[in-house]
């Protein structure tokens, strides 16, 4: 056969091929699932929960709501790009986040709209507590306490301005609180914060020779504090510390993660239950308000950083941390859920 039989017979055959597919019903193939389910990628700083409803926020202006308890979940619209550090909500529609170069939004509605406040600062701003919707305190870097009574109309300061960082801070009402920060640091208030006192534990102070530099005491990032006597306050070295007068007195608590050296960055306390979480996916539990501690291997069922933690009861928890994590409990930290994240379990099948 000559080339110029050949041509038009290839031309004939490939549109017969094309015509004939056409004639059937081409399935699609699905992309394989991942194991994984994810509300944002983004990592998450802080969660609060009111009845069913929970609030986290994060990285890059992230701020996820969800209405019934972590079934469905949408996105928030906060304005700003900065990185959010905490949320402190006072009911399902009154709420406040902060974040970092002085960042304060707040909400009416349950998130539904944002606002942003005017702090008068430019330095960060990370941690939040709001005691009813007029009278609020946030803590961040170089002593900045800053405190509203008028739901955040105007910010006035607090601190001393000291060269450290307040990593938390928790009033139980109008005149009591307390912040936790850098090396250590501890200070109390029983006026609103007109007049802040320093308080210490002995116990984390480290001990060293004439011969050794210098060492500062683990920093602390969380703190909480069920009534005016006790409270709890995390941090560096897996550090866990007690008090039951009020911070008069503070004593170390052990706990098994003291041995790996684990950052706790928030705990947290409801009816004798207490939760402590921080870095690897650690959480480490007490359920005899907190004389002693117990942590689980896999409990968590994930290895990224917890980086903050509510409670709605005393076997209801949060927890948010690196990479879009969720996690959920309602059996007083035994087990959590992955709502979203890198599942442990998932990721092994």
């Amino acid at each position: 056969m000559n080339n110029a039989l050949k041509i038009p017979l290839l031309v004939s055959g490939i549109a017969l091929l094309l015509c004939a597919s056409g004639c059937f019903k081409v399935e699609k193939v699905p992309p394989p699932k991942l194991p994984y389910r994810f509300v944002t990628p983004f990592h998450l700083f802080s969660v609060a929960s009111r009845d069913t409803h929970v609030w986290v926020a994060g990285f890059d202006g992230t701020i996820v709501h969800s209405p019934d308890s972590g079934v469905t979940w949408e996105q928030q619209a906060g304005g700003v790009k900065v990185n959010l550090c905490d949320i402190s909500f006072v009911s399902a529609t009154h709420g406040w986040i902060s974040g970092r170069a002085g960042t304060m939004l707040h909400t009416s509605d349950g998130g539904k709209t944002w606002v942003r406040q005017d702090t008068g600062i430019s330095t960060h701003l990370f941690a939040l507590c709001f005691v009813d919707e007029q009278n609020g305190w946030a803590v961040g870097d170089f002593g900045t306490i800053l405190h509203t009574a008028d739901g955040g109309a105007t910010w006035t300061q607090q601190g001393s301005g000291e060269d450290k960082i307040y990593n938390a801070v928790c009033f139980i009402d109008r005149q009591r609180g307390w912040v936790a920060g850098e090396y250590g640091t501890l200070y109390a208030t029983s006026d609103g914060g007109a007049v802040w006192h320093r308080q210490e534990c002995r116990e984390i102070i480290p001990v060293i020779s004439e011969s050794e530099w210098e060492q500062n005491p683990p920093s602390l990032y969380g703190i909480h504090f069920s009534d005016a006597r006790h409270g709890f306050a995390c941090g560096m070295d897996g550090t866990i510390i007690a008090t039951d007068d009020g911070g008069a007195t503070w004593r170390k608590r052990a706990n098994p993660a003291e041995a790996k050296r684990v950052t706790f960055y928030a705990v947290t306390g409801s009816g004798g239950t207490w939760i402590a979480v921080g870095q690897r996916g650690t959480a480490v539990v007490s359920h005899d308000n907190g004389a002693t501690w117990q942590m689980e291997e896999g409990a968590s069922n994930t290895k990224s950083w917890l980086r903050d933690l509510d409670m709605a009861d005393g076997r209801t928890a949060w927890a948010v941390g690196s990479r879009g994590t969720i996690l959920k409990t309602t059996d007083a930290a035994q087990r959590w859920q992955v709502v979203s994240g890198i599942s442990i379990a998932a990721g092994a099948r």
